[in-house]
């Protein structure tokens, strides 16, 4: 699938730049065009994958260049009144080639998930393709700041949910340990690098590598527009597992083992235990399973390890698992790795114990 992404403020600049070099490392690629949209001048020199030319600083009259401090009022006056031309800037990029746009956003701040609203608006409009909101959550720290900072957070699901055709969440309180900050430089890049990995995995799932070569069953942009199209909160979860494959004949003869040497027990083993690993163990955000609409279940490795048989019945367990009639699948064929990768999406949420606090404390 291919995408422009949109990094918006601060936290959503930082993914986007994270995806940029995530992207650019991978055998396959699923970005068309990039680019970063922030008030604050210091966090836009930070980055280092987006080039310059790609970093666009706004509302520099009422901002002066250092953000709003999570004002929304004010962050979303700025957006109205500069929208033509932020809008420009994504229609300088190659938006024809494009099956989606992601717009990326911390949803505590004011910056990003205010912007993100107007512009998701406005894309919704003039292109024929989804726009897909991509929010993480603040950290779980009681301080009054960060009180401010859920209320925040709560108001913009609700706006940016209305505005897009899905958003992705991405939680840092499950993703943080209780002694880390997760406005600590180092800690906030590891996050970034983690949710970059998961979602590139994803949106390159159908794409060619390096080499030219495609899935036996491929996940095609279609399919994950489709399984976007629940709408409302998605989630995503993600797993691998090291595998020992065959490199030398049981005979000593100098011949490989081939694939019908794998016993089939083994290979369904390996592939339930991962996709059960990547539902059962840390989505981005943690949802109630059995409030799930729509699914897609994607696994990668080589080729001898995906097993139609075994898929099948992974894609059947995550439909009793969800209670979704709607469980999609494909495969990633990656002949030269030694694990097995399972990637599931979880969209049309119901329910989540999380987003529910946050919307407590917005009320």
């Amino acid at each position: 699938m291919q995408l422009i992404v949109c990094g918006l403020g601060g936290a959503g600049s930082r993914i986007a730049d994270a995806l940029v070099a995530a992207d650019s490392e991978g055998e396959r690629s699923c970005l068309v065009g990039s680019l970063a949209l922030d008030t604050d001048q210091q966090s836009l020199a930070a980055l280092s994958a987006l080039s310059e030319d790609r970093r666009h600083l706004y509302g520099t009259l009422t901002a002066s260049g250092r953000g709003f401090d999570g004002n929304r009022h004010q962050a979303a006056a700025a957006a109205a009144d500069e929208l033509t031309e932020l809008s420009r800037t994504v229609d300088d990029l190659p938006t024809s080639q494009a099956d989606a746009f992601l717009l990326c956003t911390g949803l505590a701040g004011a910056t990003g998930s205010t912007l993100l609203v107007a512009l998701a608006d406005r894309l919704r409009a003039v292109y024929g393709v989804p726009v897909y909101g991509l929010g993480v959550l603040p950290d779980a720290d009681r301080t009054d700041d960060q009180i401010r900072q859920e209320a925040n957070a709560a108001s913009a699901l609700n706006e940016i949910v209305g505005s897009t055709d899905s958003l992705l969440v991405f939680d840092n309180a499950l993703w943080t340990k209780p002694s880390e900050d997760a406005d600590d430089p180092d800690i906030r890049s590891r996050l970034n690098e983690t949710l970059a990995t998961r979602l590139t995995a994803l949106f390159e799932a159908g794409e060619r590598d390096a080499k030219g070569r495609v899935a036996e069953s491929v996940v095609d942009a279609s399919e994950v527009i489709n399984t976007f199209e629940a709408g409302g909160i998605a989630t995503l979860g993600y797993a691998t597992q090291e595998i020992t494959r065959p490199t030398s004949s049981r005979y000593g003869l100098g011949l490989f083992m081939q694939e019908e040497d794998l016993e089939e027990t083994t290979i369904i083993k390996a592939i339930e235990t991962t996709v059960r690993r990547a539902v059962r163990g840390k989505l981005t955000v943690d949802v109630d399973r059995s409030s799930v609409e729509r699914g897609l279940l994607v696994t990668g490795g080589p080729p001898e390890w995906l097993n139609r048989r075994a898929i099948a019945d992974a894609r059947s367990w995550l439909a009793q698992e969800t209670g979704s009639v709607e469980i999609r699948g494909g495969d990633i064929p990656t002949p030269e790795v030694d694990e097995i990768v399972a990637i599931v999406l979880l969209t049309g949420v119901g329910d989540s114990e999380r987003i529910a606090e946050l919307r407590a404390a917005a009320r």
